[in-house]
């Protein structure tokens, strides 16, 4: 994981706004966060028990590549018994993700998994 992280972290430094960057590791590194590296992006989401959901905490880098990565991941959550996925980000992000099914719900984006 470690080696992946130096290679995808500059594309998810500057979403870092409400962590550091050894707050990001240490969740991944203890297995409350997980890492999805792509070729050109990356994206890191966390499963959240009440609802039970998985929720995009960073990403950056190529969005279009990262919008090819929601169906795997969600099949992933899904499969870690997730009912939901969830993410607050930008306003450009929410416009495009409501594209692939996210609705916006209290101060989210939301999306069921079922």
């Amino acid at each position: 994981m470690i080696s992946e992280w130096v290679r995808v972290r500059r594309w998810l430094l500057p979403a870092m706004v409400d962590a550091t960057e050894a707050e990001v590791v240490a969740e991944l590194l203890a297995g409350r966060a997980t890492l999805w590296p792509g070729e050109r992006c990356a994206i890191v989401t966390s499963l959240i028990t009440d609802p039970a959901r998985m929720h995009y905490w960073l990403g950056g880098g190529d969005g279009a590549e990262m919008l090819a990565m929601l169906p795997g991941m969600a099949a992933w959550a899904r499969a870690q018994g997730a009912q939901w996925a969830t993410i607050n980000g930008r306003k450009g992000w929410k416009r495009r993700l409501r594209e692939h099914g996210f609705e916006p719900r209290n101060g989210e984006l939301w999306k069921a998994l079922t």
